[in-house]
């Protein structure tokens, strides 16, 4: 009977033990578009409000609606206390998926998005996810070039290569995982941005400096800032923040100008090489064209690049500067946002009619973000 009376206790005890705390979120997507492995954000302090003291970094899981465990992030912005949690959403068109947060020890996940500082090669920043990479040059390659310009590099690979190449320095050649063969020059490349006065690109220098804010295994971003340069009659300063999420071909670009003016044109843009194949939208635009650092364009295939600014005030896919832009306004001292995209004939972006649609997507995507709601 005593035995019975303490098995039946624990039995009670067992049945009435607290479940974790958990924090309930509702994924509404807007558009009649499956939205996948979209990323979506949280601030960190509606985390804790939700979790309590159970909250802390390194110790959040998500799942999914089946009860699966997916990857996530904390980010910092360059700071030292968290700021928000970002995980990747998939979502039917119109639909709604649930996410659940609780408290525990996440999973060692792949890193699919990364980026640093390369003193070893002339103060370059590289960048990249499991779908594209990219560099900016620093102040140490002015003594050759100076530009503020992006150097996109092919992938045809999931896996991160910024590491490999540089250690190879022989980036310039495809050992079957991709390569750098496009040509950047004093241009914007492939998807920077000048002020834009007088019918004429006003280029800064090079990169002055250079802080990673965030590194995986979601989302690499990098604050960089530019010495102040001429623009038309005015001298104006640059703060760059460049953020690459994974499962996207698009970088996020956020500009901070100031000077002495209230609002001044800009442009984004890419510079136009051999160009096949051209598109546009209210507020994008798109080219395809054979690769241009290299000897051989035929083997080496196509590159196409995009740029979509929402509130664009005009596009044009040649402009006499030699660039496919995408202009708008910049107000003194606050952000202007824009996307820049790449993708290469030899990772599956055959065309730009292939390239077209992907560029619509990220539009359509950018005008209708995914609803994010805290039960």
């Amino acid at each position: 009977m005593k035995k019975w009376f303490i098995l039946a206790a624990a039995a009670m005890l067992a049945g009435c033990s607290p479940k974790p705390v958990a924090m309930h979120i509702e994924v509404a997507n807007p558009t009649d578009s499956e939205r996948k492995l979209e990323t979506v954000e949280v601030a960190w302090n509606t985390v804790t409000e939700k979790l309590g003291q159970a909250a802390v970094p390194g110790g959040v899981v998500v799942y999914d609606q089946a009860g699966a465990e997916i990857p996530s992030q904390v980010l910092y912005n360059g700071g030292s206390e968290p700021v928000s949690l970002i995980f990747q959403a998939t979502v039917a068109p119109e639909g709604t998926a649930a996410y659940t947060v609780e408290a525990g020890t996440p999973a060692e996940y792949p890193v699919q998005a990364y980026g640093r500082y390369v003193p070893e090669r002339m103060d370059d920043y590289a960048w990249e996810n499991n779908l594209v990479a990219g560099r900016l040059y620093g102040p140490a390659l002015e003594v050759e070039l100076v530009t503020p310009g992006i150097d996109v590099w092919v992938k045809c690979t999931d896996k991160l290569v910024i590491d490999e190449w540089f250690a190879k320095a022989d980036y310039h050649h495809n050992y079957g995982d991709g390569m750098d063969c496009y040509k950047v020059g004093p241009t914007l490349g492939g998807g920077a941005c000048a002020p834009y006065m007088g019918d004429k690109l006003w280029l800064s220098r090079n990169y002055a400096t250079q802080q990673n804010l965030d590194n995986g295994p979601i989302r690499t971003s990098v604050r960089l800032t530019y010495a102040p340069f001429q623009a038309g009659d005015d001298t104006v300063s640059l703060t760059k923040v460049i953020s690459l999420d994974a499962n996207t071909r698009f970088s996020k670009m956020v500009n901070t100008y100031e000077g002495d003016f209230e609002t001044m044109p800009v442009a984004a843009g890419d510079i136009r090489h051999d160009v096949k194949g051209t598109a546009t939208g209210d507020d994008w635009a798109a080219m395809t064209e054979a690769a241009s650092d290299t000897d051989d364009p035929v083997r080496d295939g196509d590159i196409s690049l995009a740029i979509v600014m929402p509130g664009a005030t005009s596009v044009s896919t040649d402009n006499e500067s030699g660039h496919m832009l995408v202009i708008g306004q910049a107000e003194n001292g606050k952000p202007l946002t824009y996307w820049s995209g790449t993708a290469w004939s030899g990772a599956g972006v055959a065309d730009i009619d292939a390239w077209k649609a992907i560029v619509e997507a990220q539009a359509e995507a950018v005008a209708n973000p995914l609803i994010v709601t805290v039960k």
